[in-house]
């Protein structure tokens, strides 16, 4: 005896709504029969249908497009159908790989500032470095983090506020004070809008409120000439840990960098 599905008991199993359901009927995509009563009755070979639709849909293909493989098909079509369905998997493995690598690299950072020698100004090497930046007048805190969330959202880069320490704040000494001029994010694309280039940079890294920097670039700024080294470019500051990763201030990290050679 042939078994036959209600709209309501379909529009379930698809987790779609019945105003779906319809729609594929009116553009002629499925074709329920009809009850004495009027009611729409689903059999199995709808089901089929339906499961067609749906792996259509994960393609992208408009009505028109499934329409068109419904009625035509074939095996050598289904094989064209097959291999763009493993083209997009494919894709989804590559996106889910990268998504995976930029987790496993953040975690990595972040147990990386557990090791971090903190309140101390040292010189390091740094490689070269790619970045994207955006210029605009910053008079407040909150305002670096709405322009960094400006400035990812422009890149084709999936990235992440949450334990990212690669975007921070460019600060200029200008009419002798320091100001923060411009937000950046290192990137891996092409598309960059300067370097940072290859190089020793002066370091220091504290925890807490990060009120504290507007000193900071004083004393680095003495600590630098006191050792024999002149500065080569702005003061950059990254935020390692702040209210994306922490409630608690006292978790929040602070590291101020700037390019330097020796006298």
């Amino acid at each position: 005896m042939k078994k036959y599905y209600k709209i309501n008991e379909i529009a379930k199993l698809y987790n779609i709504k019945t105003d779906s359901l319809r729609y594929y009927e009116e553009v002629g995509l499925i074709s329920p029969m009809r009850s004495k009563s009027n009611y729409r009755l689903y059999t199995l070979k709808d089901i089929y249908i339906l499961n067609i639709i749906r792996d259509c849909l994960k393609l992208g293909y408009d009505t028109h497009q499934i329409k068109d493989y419904l009625d035509n098909r074939s095996v050598n079509n289904t094989i064209v159908f097959l291999k763009e369905e493993e083209k997009l998997i494919q894709k989804q493995i590559r996106e889910l790989n990268m998504t995976l690598n930029s987790i496993q690299t953040r975690i990595a950072s972040l147990d990386y500032t557990k090791h971090i020698q903190f309140n101390t100004f040292q010189v390091e090497s740094y490689p070269k470095r790619y970045c994207r930046y955006l210029k605009e007048k910053i008079d407040e805190d909150e305002k670096i983090d709405f322009l960094l969330t400006k400035l990812t959202e422009s890149m084709e880069e999936d990235i992440s506020v949450l334990g990212n320490m690669d975007s921070g704040s460019i600060v200029e000494y200008k009419n002798d004070e320091y100001v923060y001029t411009s937000v950046f994010v290192l990137t891996q694309e092409e598309k960059y809008d300067f370097i940072l280039e290859e190089g020793l940079y002066c370091t220091y890294t504290y925890t807490g409120e990060y009120n504290r920097t507007n000193q900071i670039f004083y004393k680095m700024k003495d600590w630098i000439t006191d050792h024999n080294y002149t500065i080569e470019g702005p003061f950059l500051e990254f935020l390692l840990i702040d209210i994306h990763e922490t409630k608690k201030v006292e978790e929040y990290i602070t590291s101020i960098h700037v390019k330097v050679k020796p006298r």
